[in-house]
């Protein structure tokens, strides 16, 4: 493969690379931010953001074996992953830094391949039916798969392209904050409704989105 179409690969990882760290960091910055965070959106809309909790990490642990993937599933059939990767033309020294930082992703990968193969890509029944043990990891672990993913891009868009890139450059505060900071909101609203008499009838016709 060319110097151009290397290039244009590695575009193509750092871009899915970027987006998975930013669906990772919605979901810490919703679920794993304090306990006080949990209860409101518990209070607020416990069963949606249970499941939505739920969605997230199916999400994120089929995105970590998407990127982990083999190069190909067959003739004509490439996987743009880390093994793919691997197989462009790179110089001794980089090739042999991308199969160190590989061997750590895929260490990880290891831990919740199960997973993805027997409840989020595909339904297997003994697993659905059965308390079985799958993706057990700890926070070091996963900690060490982000640094891991990092370095192999860094490395890989060095050479390829010029320069390190962030996976994390792109992300946009606000998100999550902005929805926190309007549920917050909306749990003052209730309270000033139950503790104010007329305060509803005083509203009557004024809500912006009352249509919505």
């Amino acid at each position: 493969m060319n110097a151009v179409d290397r290039r244009t690969v590695i575009e193509a990882f750092c871009e899915e690379c970027v987006w998975l760290h930013s669906i990772r960091k919605h979901f810490a910055d919703l679920f794993e931010f304090n306990e006080s965070r949990n209860r409101l959106l518990f209070e607020v809309a416990g069963t949606f953001f249970h499941d939505l909790n739920l969605a997230f990490i199916e999400y994120i642990l089929l995105q970590q074996c998407k990127l982990t993937d083999p190069a190909s599933s067959g003739t004509d059939k490439d996987n743009l992953t880390t093994n793919f990767i691997l197989q462009l033309n790179w110089t001794p020294e980089a090739k042999a830094s991308l199969i160190e930082q590989n061997a750590i992703l895929l260490r990880f990968r290891a831990k919740i391949v199960d997973v993805r193969r027997k409840l989020v890509a595909h339904l297997d029944l003994r697993a659905r039916l059965q308390t079985l043990s799958f993706g057990q990891f700890t926070a070091s672990e996963e900690a060490e798969f982000w640094q891991a993913l990092q370095s192999f891009v860094n490395i890989a868009h060095s050479e390829a392209i010029g320069g390190p890139f962030e996976i994390s450059a792109t992300i946009q505060e606000g998100d999550v904050a902005s929805l926190v900071h309007s549920l917050k909101d909306s749990v003052d609203y209730d309270d000033l409704v139950n503790q104010e008499d007329g305060f509803l009838l005083r509203r009557y016709g004024q809500r912006r989105y009352d249509d919505a």
